[in-house]
Formats: structure tokens, C-alpha cells, sequence
């Protein structure tokens, strides 16, 4: 009968030894009080919890360990497959391209005009193998056998096949298969024998016996295979690796007299031979008990084999079981330590501590000494703790969802499996491939205070949440300064019926807002997102979109959508020219505004603009006058009330005319607030003389800011500050606009060149003018003449 193991044998100790101890305490300390029996009870329950803690603990951690250990070892040997395998693998790549030779089928099929082409062909094929020898240092030979002619060519030598002494290449002519490696075998290289691993190719590369002319042999040397072995173990592995083929021949060994030899009667090789691909057995071998571990490469069909004296596997586990009994014996120790000294001064504080968790504590006056008291103390911290942890933490989800949501907005969170959790536990649920960012904006038309501002913002969050995630998903944050970003997210749909969607959603909100809280909702929407990480640029179009609140009014709308032009280069021009008017406003010049704007229109019309980009052209008008005007400081307020949902009586519009008597109105109203600033500033002498004086001399080349501050002997800092204070813009801008509408008005003669205009008008270089002028009117000189001709 076999010896139990040895761990069992200790762990009989141990528990032998503990009942031994329990049998003493008893005999000294039973006594007939109910305080000396509770310290019993309290020492049986530490000596079963010890005793079961340690058993467990050994049980569960050689189990581990064990499972550890075999799963290290079958790691090393995959890795030393999969090192042989990419290894043979390049060396089967190399030698397929080089086959792919011309001087390869002349060899191969004997196929030549005559005897120097023969030579010839063989010099420059073994040329081209030498080269291939040494570009692979680990290779000892290369044999190309040709079947047609019978000869055998080395990177060394030319011979007949039946006069060499590698006659076992044509054995393989009919093997299964394209390629086979073979195990460790010996051949003579012309000096001595050596030990070498073989790739047998046929030849044509894929070819059936019957087909071929001929084969193709590399033979790598058995010391190369073995170090790329024993470079995966470090210095300290005291076990045996060999590698065996499918019928037990030995391909590398640590014992180097077992090379050529075959080990299929070995007990332990018979066993890995019928075992599954990878597994693992522990076996007597010559007089030790061992472990056996083998892994099959599904390349070549070979066994890596790791032979590990049991002792060498399993030193963790005596380290380990050692390292268990010195815990057990001084936690024992300690236990007995805490029974007899302590056990007595715990006794009435844990009662009242059970009292008071049992629901049935009564007060008991605090002892004045010392003992385990605290623990009552301690308890009520924690349980405190706990409740204020708690209430942190209901109270910090808002935030953290604020966070959350701000980050994947800014860019910074682009991956939703890295947030999906985060955004759970702030009560937040996203559809990542179809989300629509809204920006909102709380109306302030009759005036809110920040407080107010906040609380109405909170609202609206929690209005959009509360509709939104009724029927689909989404969440809202307070973004600041009366401004909110709303997610919505559904799980189908593609993504105009998803605007739809959020349109009819947003409608609701508005409503919700309007007659429940008392405020204007306006709210940008940007394009569908069928990813995170583009979030920030759906954001992004939803504030542009935003902007344009200041004529689109309150309370409304706005899909970016909707903002997009069609590519359209009339219509791009066009666009162009709206900065010519809108530095013609800063000038305050009714007239000539009300020409250049009838103008473009009918320009517009007359290029065959659609009427959509037409009433795009107006509505992106409208929206850089009223910026324009602002950058002046005058505030466009009052104008939006008067004149609310300018977008939709755009929209509405049934012909052009409509469209620029409406632009032409509430530029007009735009002037006015102009003039009346400029009459409140009142009239400067000193710069109406500047502008005859630039009216006059403009044709000078040398026109500058000393030039005037010389003339009428002023500093050039302060006509500049004139020119911005009276005349809305610098300078230079309105020198520039001088001689273009000089030039203008010199255009229409035909008989006159535009390098004469372009002297006439101040510039010496027409290239200069010519590039000026198409900026400012977005067409060349030629062009504004060809097209107006008498404007």
C-alpha cells in the first residue's frame, strides 16, 4: 500500500496537536461559569476557524499553484512551437523564392541549346545559391536534384546522383504532400559528417508525384535548432527538452548520443505519441518520478517534450505548505493570546454592541476603565460613515454625470466601452451609433437674473431628460450661461428619420418650457453621430446653429442641416460680396447700400441662382449685418424683437423681390441705429477735411497716414483713431474703398486699359490692384467690366 502524501501527514499533526491543547484547557479552566464557558466557545470556534482557514487556504493555493505550473509550462513549450514554426516557415518562404528563378527550370527540366548554355546556367545557379547561403548563416547545405537528368547540384559541387553520396534525396520524389521536414539526420558535407534538420520541397511547388522534376533540399544544423530552443529557458531550468516526429525519431535532444536514434519504445514517448495534442503525465523515468509535458506543432507534426524531476516542479508547493503551518502556528499563538488575556473585558461591550444591532439595546451606564469599549465607538463611526458615503454619493451623480457627458462632448472620452460603466451608475443610457447633440439656450428677452438663469437651465435639463427618455435615451447638462446640452440617442432608425425624430422631441420641450416654466427654448441641432468620437463635431455644428437665433428669433429650431449650402460657386461668390456690404454699412450710406444690395439680387437672378440658396444668401446676409453692426458696440436687441422669426418670413418668401424688400427693410432699420449713434457722437470737422483731401489725392501712390498727419499737422495715431471713432473702420480699409469705386467709375470707358486704371487710381503694380479689386468685389476688373458694363 503507498505511503499517504506527505502534506496529509502534516496536516494530521496539526489537527492532533490542537486537540491535544483543547483537552488541557478544559482540564484547567472549566469551570461551572458562564464566563469561562464563552471563553471555551470563543477558543473552539478560533481553533475550527484556524484549523479550516489554513486546510482551505493550502487546498485552494496548491491548486492554483498546480494549475499555474502547468499552464507556465505549456507556455514555454507553445512558445518554443511557435519560434520553430515561424523560423521554418521563412525558411520555406526563402526557399520558394528562390526557386522562382529562371536558371531554376532550365536546371530542373534539362532544357538547354547546348553545353555553354548548360554551364552558364549552372554557374550563375550556383552563384545565386551561394548568395543564398550566406544571407542564412544557420544553414549547412543546399541540394538541388533535378529527376529529368539525375544530377544533384550543391552550392559546392555538380554530380550525378548515383556518384553522390546523397542518394536518399530521390526517396522523397513521391512523398505526400508539397514539403516535409525531416528529423535530425547525418550527411557528409564533403569534410566530415554532421548533425542537420531537412526541409524537403517539391518541385514545380505545387505538384503531385507523378509531376515533378525534381526536388529541393535545405539543411540546417541540429546545434541551430537546439540553442533557439534553449534560448526560451533562463540558466536555472534543471530539466531535459527534446522534439520527437509523429513516429517517435528523435529531432533534437539535451543528450546528443540520442541523436538519429528513435525513442517509440520509451514508455513516456509511446504515451506522448497517443495523448492529444497538448497534455501533460508524470511517470517514473530511470529510477525518478517526473513530469512530463509535451505541446505538437501543427506545422511540422513535431512533440516538444519538457521532462521536470517532480522535485523541481513542485518546490512552490513545499514552499508554500511551509510558509501555511508557520501562519496556522502563530495565529494559534495569537488566538490564545486574545482568549485568556482579552476575552474577559470584551464580554459586556459586545452584549450591548448585539443589543443595539438586534434592535433591543439598552442603555448601560459607560464603564470609567478602559477595555474593548471603543468597539462601540468604532461601530457607530463606520455606520455614520457609511450614511454620509451614501448620501456623497447621491448627491455627486449629478456632477458625474455632468463630467462624464462634458468629456465626451470636448473629445476627451471617445471610446464607449470606456465610459459605458461610468455612465450607468450616473443613471445615463446611450445608443453610441445613432446620437444627436442639441445646443439650447434659455430666452432672455425680458431679462433673467444669473440665479434665475441656473435654475431655468436645471429645468430644462430635467424637462428634455424626462421626455426624451420616455420613449428612447438620451441626457442633458447645464453647459452655463443659460445654455444646455441635450443628447438624444435611439436604438434604429438612419438619420433623417432620427432628426425627425429629435424634432418632434424638441417641439415638445419647447412647449413643456413655454407654458409650465414661462421661458423661450431656442436650440441648435447638429448632424447624426454613428460614433462617439465624433461627439464634438456634432456639437460644434449645433452651437454654429445656435448663432443664428439672432435671426431666426426665440423659441425656435435651427438643423445645421438646414444652414448647409449646396456646393454652388455662384452662390460661394455671392457670399463673397456680403463683406463688401457689410463694410459699406459701417459708412452709413443709405443710397449706395440699397444699390448694392438691388444689385446682387438682381445679379442673383440673373446667373439663375435657385431660389433655396437665394433665401440662404438673404439669411446669412441678415445674420453678418447684425454682426457687423455689434462689433461697432450697438446692440441689435430692440431690432430682433421688432422684427421676430425673420428666418421663417425668409423661408416664406415666394419670390426674390420679397426676399430683398425684406433684407432691404431691416437693413434700413439697421442704418438708422447707425446714424443715430453717429449724431450722438457728433460731427468731427477734422475728418470730413481727411476724406475730401483722401477724395482728391487718392491717384497718389504715397497717400499714407504721415502723409495726412504732415498736411494737417496732426499725429498719425490719433487720425487713426479718428477714422475708427467716425468712420467706423481704419485707414487703410477705406483707402482701399476709395480707389475701388474710383475704379469702378473709370471702367466704364472700354477705351482704357486697366494698367492705366490701375496707375490712375494709386497703385503702381496692377497685380496688386488687380488682386485688391477681386477681393473687394469678388470678381477681376475684366470681369466687373464685361458684366457691368454701365453700372
Amino acid at each position: 500500500m503507498a505511503a499517504p502524501p506527505l502534506w496529509l501527514w502534516h496536516m494530521r499533526r496539526f489537527v492532533d496537536i490542537l486537540i491535544c491543547i483543547r483537552r488541557r484547557v478544559r482540564r484547567r479552566y472549566m469551570k461551572p461559569n458562564i464566563t469561562n464557558r464563552i471563553m471555551l466557545i470563543y477558543g473552539g470556534v478560533l481553533l475550527v476557524i484556524i484549523t479550516l482557514t489554513v486546510l482551505l487556504s493550502y487546498l485552494g493555493t496548491v491548486r492554483g499553484l498546480r494549475d499555474q505550473l502547468k499552464e507556465t509550462n505549456y507556455a514555454l513549450l507553445n512558445q518554443i512551437i511557435e519560434k520553430m514554426d515561424r523560423s521554418f516557415a521563412q525558411i520555406e518562404k526563402d526557399l520558394l523564392q528562390l526557386t522562382s528563378e529562371l536558371e531554376f527550370v532550365y536546371f530542373m527540366n534539362d532544357s538547354y541549346e547546348g553545353t555553354a548554355q548548360k554551364y552558364a546556367n549552372f554557374y550563375a545557379l550556383n552563384n545565386k545559391m551561394s548568395k543564398f547561403m550566406s544571407r542564412n548563416l544557420q544553414f549547412s547545405s543546399i541540394y538541388v536534384y533535378s529527376s529529368v537528368s539525375g544530377n544533384i547540384l550543391t552550392q559546392d559541387s555538380y554530380i550525378d546522383i548515383d556518384q553522390s553520396n546523397n542518394q536518399w534525396i530521390a526517396d522523397y520524389l513521391d512523398m505526400n504532400g508539397y514539403f516535409k521536414w525531416l528529423p535530425t539526420h547525418s550527411i557528409t558535407n564533403g569534410y566530415a559528417k554532421e548533425n542537420v534538420v531537412t526541409l524537403i520541397r517539391s518541385y514545380p511547388a505545387i505538384s503531385k508525384p507523378g509531376f515533378r522534376t525534381g526536388l529541393l533540399a535545405v539543411n540546417m544544423k541540429e546545434s541551430e535548432l537546439y540553442q533557439m530552443i534553449r534560448d526560451i529557458y533562463s540558466e536555472g531550468y534543471k530539466g531535459q527538452t527534446l522534439v520527437i516526429d509523429s513516429e517517435g525519431n528523435v529531432v533534437t535532444h539535451d543528450d546528443k548520443s540520442k541523436l538519429t536514434s528513435r525513442l517509440a519504445d520509451k514508455p513516456y514517448v509511446q504515451q506522448v505519441l497517443a495523448g492529444p495534442a497538448e497534455g501533460s503525465f508524470e511517470m517514473t523515468i530511470e529510477g525518478d518520478k517526473q513530469t512530463v509535458f509535451y505541446a505538437t506543432s501543427a506545422y511540422t507534426g513535431w512533440k516538444v517534450v519538457s521532462i521536470i524531476p517532480e522535485s523541481q516542479v513542485y518546490r512552490p508547493l513545499t514552499v508554500m505548505r511551509n510558509l501555511l503551518i508557520g501562519f496556522a502556528s502563530a495565529m494559534l499563538a495569537i488566538g490564545f493570546v486574545v482568549l485568556f488575556i482579552v476575552s474577559r473585558r470584551t464580554i459586556r461591550p459586545f452584549d450591548r454592541l448585539i443589543g443595539r444591532l438586534s434592535g433591543k439595546y439598552h442603555a448601560i451606564p459607560k464603564p470609567a476603565g478602559g477595555g474593548a469599549s471603543y468597539l462601540e465607538h468604532v461601530f457607530d463611526e463606520l455606520f455614520h460613515d457609511r450614511e454620509v458615503l451614501e448620501r456623497q454619493v447621491r448627491e455627486s451623480k449629478p456632477m458625474i454625470k455632468w463630467r462624464i457627458v462634458m468629456d465626451m462632448l470636448t473629445g476627451h472620452r471617445a471610446e464607449y466601452s470606456a465610459v459605458h460603466h461610468q455612465l450607468e451608475f450616473a443613471g445615463v443610457k446611450l445608443h453610441p451609433e445613432r446620437i444627436v447633440v442639441c445646443a439650447a439656450e434659455i430666452g432672455k428677452e425680458g431679462g433673467i437674473a444669473s440665479k434665475d438663469e441656473t435654475l431655468y437651465t436645471y429645468a430644462l435639463c430635467n424637462v428634455a431628460e424626462e421626455i426624451v427618455n420616455a420613449e428612447y435615451a438620451g441626457a442633458a447638462i447645464d453647459a452655463g450661461g443659460g445654455h444646455a446640452a441635450l443628447l438624444f440617442s435611439f436604438p434604429d432608425g438612419d438619420s433623417a428619420q432620427n432628426l425627425m425624430r429629435v424634432t418632434t422631441l424638441l417641439e415638445q420641450i419647447q412647449d413643456v418650457m413655454q407654458r409650465q416654466v414661462g421661458v423661450s427654448v431656442t436650440v441648435g441641432v447638429g448632424s447624426c453621430c454613428t460614433e462617439l468620437k465624433k461627439l464634438p463635431e456634432s456639437y460644434g455644428e449645433a452651437q454654429f446653429a445656435l448663432r443664428y437665433k439672432m435671426v431666426t428669433g426665440p423659441n425656435t429650431l435651427i438643423l445645421i442641416d438646414d444652414l448647409k449650402p449646396p456646393s454652388d460657386q455662384d452662390y460661394y461668390r455671392f457670399m463673397r460680396s456680403i463683406d463688401r456690404i457689410c463694410d459699406e454699412l459701417k459708412q452709413a450710406e443709405r443710397e449706395q447700400l440699397k444699390a448694392m444690395v438691388d444689385e446682387l439680387y438682381s445679379e442673383a437672378v440673373g446667373v439663375g441662382l435657385l431660389p433655396e440658396l437665394i433665401r440662404q444668401f438673404s439669411f446669412e446676409l441678415l445674420m453678418r449685418l447684425m454682426q457687423a453692426v455689434e462689433s461697432l458696440g450697438i446692440a441689435t436687441e430692440p431690432i430682433r424683437v421688432r422684427n421676430s422669426n425673420l428666418y421663417e418670413r425668409i423661408q416664406q418668401c415666394d419670390n426674390w423681390r420679397q426676399a430683398e424688400d425684406l433684407v432691404q427693410s431691416f437693413l434700413g432699420e439697421l442704418i438708422d441705429e447707425l446714424e443715430a449713434k453717429r449724431s450722438q457722437r457728433g460731427r468731427n470737422d477734422t475728418i470730413e477735411l481727411i476724406r475730401e483731401y483722401i477724395g482728391e489725392c487718392y491717384g497718389d501712390s504715397g497717400l499714407s497716414l504721415d502723409r495726412l498727419a504732415e498736411r494737417f499737422n496732426l499725429n498719425p495715431a490719433y487720425i487713426s483713431r479718428l477714422f475708427k471713432i467716425h468712420a467706423q473702420t481704419n485707414f487703410i480699409d477705406y483707402l482701399i474703398e476709395t480707389r475701388i469705386n474710383a475704379a469702378k467709375q473709370l471702367l466704364k470707358d472700354r477705351s482704357v486699359r486697366v494698367n492705366e486704371i490701375s496707375h490712375k487710381v494709386g497703385y503702381t503694380n496692377s497685380r496688386s490692384f488687380m488682386r485688391s479689386f477681386k477681393n473687394y468685389t469678388g470678381l477681376t476688373p475684366t470681369e466687373y467690366r464685361e458684366r457691368f458694363p454701365d453700372s
